[in-house]
């Protein structure tokens, strides 16, 4: 009768201890819940994309789930942290029976969610994890891939709108916009431009090639040319704000252990 449990320890049965792939599941989950307004880590969705699956994947040995090969699925993401990446994938349908080879149906395995990780270093295994972990990060990720994906979408159509196109009816005077050199604030290049964003004039004698002419549109490539040639635009920084491991370095707090070991990434 000792070796009997009770009732009390089968109902603890379902509130076991996570495992070790539990707690790396879980540990990708809390890299992913950590992200924002910008995610810092790739992530592509196979078969929606030219991305293929990495090469590390090709190692994993067990893909098989009760017999029956898998030829389909429905959704698969491919993350890439710094240091491994992983694969995800919900909704496996099945397609061959391995021992008859006979066509199976389209039916689901019992495990939906598969998840795997891998790098180019040698590793690559599949990671099973409690099923509610797995789908929680497959969400997490869905959710941030489409956050991305929209993103994406919005900035490539603000890119080509003109800010000032809607100061037609507000003022018909042409505005100067001013570059100038961070090194060398002696060499400027002023742009004239009219109401619409129509360059009527450019002022450029600092003998570097300006990009644009009278006539185009002074857009947000104009920002991109800034960044990449050391020039302010009317006294604006526009390069992108530098990161820190995928950080940006404005939000390491001062007396960050990462500012005593890399001090020379925050000048």
């Amino acid at each position: 009768m000792k070796h009997l449990k009770s009732y009390n320890e089968g109902f603890l049965d379902y509130f076991k201890k996570d495992t070790n792939d539990d707690k790396l599941t879980l540990d990708m989950i809390h890299r992913l819940e950590k992200v924002k307004d910008e995610n810092p880590y790739e992530i592509d969705e196979i078969h929606s994309e030219t991305t293929k699956l990495p090469t590390w994947f090709s190692e994993i040995k067990n893909t098989i789930e009760n017999g029956v090969r898998s030829e389909y699925y429905n959704k698969i993401y491919l993350v890439r942290f710094d240091d491994v990446d992983i694969v995800i994938s919900n909704d496996r349908h099945t397609l061959i029976n391995n021992q008859t080879g006979e066509y199976a149906g389209e039916e689901k395995c019992v495990n939906k969610w598969k998840l795997f990780i891998g790098n180019n270093s040698g590793l690559a295994e599949r990671i099973r994890s409690k099923e509610s972990y797995r789908i929680k990060l497959f969400h997490l990720i869905d959710k941030i891939y489409n956050e991305d994906k929209e993103r994406k979408r919005f900035n490539k159509i603000q890119a080509e709108i003109n800010p000032a196109a809607d100061l037609i009816d507000e003022g018909l005077h042409e505005r100067e916009v001013k570059f100038t050199n961070k090194r060398n604030p002696r060499l400027e290049i002023i742009v004239t431009k009219s109401p619409d964003g129509r360059i009527t004039n450019i002022e450029n004698e600092t003998g570097m090639r300006f990009p644009f002419s009278v006539g185009q549109l002074l857009n947000r490539t104009a920002e991109v040319w800034a960044c990449n040639n050391n020039f302010l635009m009317d006294g604006e920084d526009t390069c992108p704000e530098k990161k820190i491991f995928g950080v940006k370095a404005s939000d390491v707090p001062q007396g960050h252990e990462w500012r005593h070991i890399f001090p020379h990434k925050f000048k």
